[in-house]
């Protein structure tokens, strides 16, 4: 289970805790801070799976969904399968998945305000104004916080590339979700995903938004347990 930016293993605190917890073993993990690529997060996440013969099926939010596509590229037999939540990649590849201008924006509110003040505004674009409103203040303030970690992140998306071609060798079944709430821009980058991945499958939750896994965590449970046993054959 990969998180996404301005987030750590407790994003996934529902499943850790209860319903997918008891169908299956959960790996959660702190995404590396200095790690300065998409590549080099994916490498991680295998490393974080050792010598386990046992394919994974992998679980990514918004960044940790770019890092779990990357893993699937270069690292498709240690896939089961993946479950891709919204990742924030630009649905050609004539454009970088991060904008610069927000980085721009990003940074100088850094030094206008300060980087909490910066993750804030991430916050504020990714999930929107009444999302944001509806964040617990611990949860806030510990997102926040990470705002390292989201410019580090942003300078990884927009260096990286989808590569959309070379997406079709990809054989692994991919389940991509998608808010009914969310930001417009997640769509067209889903669409592009679902044309692109010869076994994937689309489905939009509905009433939730970008953070689907925590907003609508029944039905969350619900899909990555029905992938699972459609690509594995057990149930």
């Amino acid at each position: 289970m990969i998180h996404g930016s301005a987030a750590d293993h407790t994003t996934w605190s529902i499943q850790l805790a209860r319903g997918l917890k008891e169908r299956f073993s959960l790996i959660a993990y702190e995404r590396r801070s200095d790690a300065a690529s998409i590549e080099e997060h994916a490498d991680d996440a295998v490393g974080i799976l050792g010598d386990d013969p046992a394919p994974a099926i992998l679980v990514g939010s918004s960044f940790g969904a770019v890092v779990a596509l990357e893993v699937l590229r270069r690292y498709g037999p240690r896939c089961a399968g993946a479950v891709l939540i919204e990742p924030p990649m630009a649905p050609t590849d004539d454009m970088p998945a991060a904008s610069a201008a927000f980085l721009a924006d990003f940074d100088r509110k850094i030094a206008t305000e300060g980087g909490p003040a910066a993750g804030a505004m991430f916050l504020k674009t990714v999930l929107g104004e009444t999302a944001y409103a509806r964040i617990p203040m611990a949860f806030l303030e510990r997102s926040t916080a990470k705002w390292e970690q989201i410019r580090a992140d942003s300078v990884a998306l927009i260096a990286y590339r989808p590569r959309y071609a070379e997406l079709r060798a990809i054989t692994t079944p991919v389940q991509l979700l998608g808010g009914e709430k969310s930001a417009i821009y997640f769509r067209p980058t889903l669409d592009a995903l679902f044309a692109a991945l010869p076994d994937a499958r689309l489905e939009i939750i509905p009433g939730a938004g970008h953070m689907l896994h925590a907003e609508a965590h029944r039905r969350f449970a619900e899909v990555v347990t029905q992938f699972a046993e459609e690509i594995t054959g057990q149930t």
